[in-house]
């Protein structure tokens, strides 16, 4: 028979596009990724790290110049990262973090796909980003729209686990199932108004070690306010079976330079370990 997995989180998602676990991390666990995400902040912010999302442009691919006025840092499993990479690999492989992602995709882990892990963090100065859904353009016609949000919605699980106080995910709850009223057509397509207020729009306010999942098509933006510390990980988990409907929206984060490697370093450090 079959396995019966619970789906809580699936179908809250369903309902309303995002779920919210309080207190997912335990305070030793939030102390523990906290240090390691700031020691990695500081690194990106003195330019060693090229991977980073620069303040002032919304989607990939990101200028890989400098400045430390960015607000994300990309490729947390790179193993270029070295020491800091291993925090961040035990997150993403934690059992209880790939308990929530067998529920919302109601696959068993053997199905499950590794897709990427970030940081969203506080740039340096104010910083907003327009309204969107994360695979659709808002210029498509309302046909092309229904198409794609009815195209499996469960191909993925992306998710934000903030360690710092964050309001700044903005959703409209249920949207992700259905067409842009012509408000949000309007805020999404005119570039004038791509940041103003949509009718129910809700805050997804979180606390340190709580954890969002969200479709990501649901209707969202994101303010950053510079004096507003934000450390929130930022990431994806596929379904393996249905790979080709999430390979353009994660590709395009450059993942596919640097992950074969995993397996070859991973394999070198195996043998490493039979020789001593």
């Amino acid at each position: 028979m079959p396995t019966v997995l619970p789906h809580k989180y699936h179908d809250e998602i369903e309902d309303q596009g995002f779920t919210v676990i309080r207190g997912f991390l335990n305070p030793e666990e939030i102390t523990k990724y906290l240090q390691a995400s700031e020691n990695l902040v500081q690194y990106a912010r003195e330019g060693n790290w090229p991977h980073v999302r620069t303040r002032g442009k919304q989607f990939p691919p990101w200028p890989k110049n400098f400045s430390p006025d960015i607000w994300g840092v990309s490729g947390l499993l790179h193993p270029d990262l070295n020491e800091l990479l291993r925090p961040f690999h035990d997150l993403y492989a934690d059992e209880k973090m790939l308990n929530v992602v067998e529920d919302i995709l109601q696959v068993e882990k053997s199905g499950l796909s590794m897709e990427l892990l970030n940081m969203l963090i506080n740039p340096l100065t104010d910083f907003d980003l327009d309204w969107h859904r994360d695979t659709i353009k808002p210029e498509v016609s309302p046909e092309q729209e229904a198409e794609e949000l009815l195209v499996n919605p469960y191909a993925g699980a992306q998710f934000n686990l903030a360690l710092t106080d964050d309001s700044c995910l903005i959703v409209v709850p249920g949207s992700h199932k259905r067409l842009r009223t012509e408000e949000e057509r309007d805020k999404t397509v005119n570039e004038s108004k791509r940041k103003e207020y949509i009718t129910n729009q809700l805050v997804v306010e979180l606390h340190p070690g709580d954890l969002a999942f969200y479709n990501n098509n649901i209707l969202h933006r994101a303010s950053y306010i510079a004096k507003n510390k934000r450390i929130t990980l930022h990431g994806s988990y596929g379904n393996v079976e249905l790979g080709k409907f999430r390979a353009k929206g994660i590709l395009q984060h450059g993942v596919a330079e640097w992950l074969p490697r995993l397996q070859t370093d991973n394999e070198n450090l195996a043998m490493l370990k039979e020789k001593l």
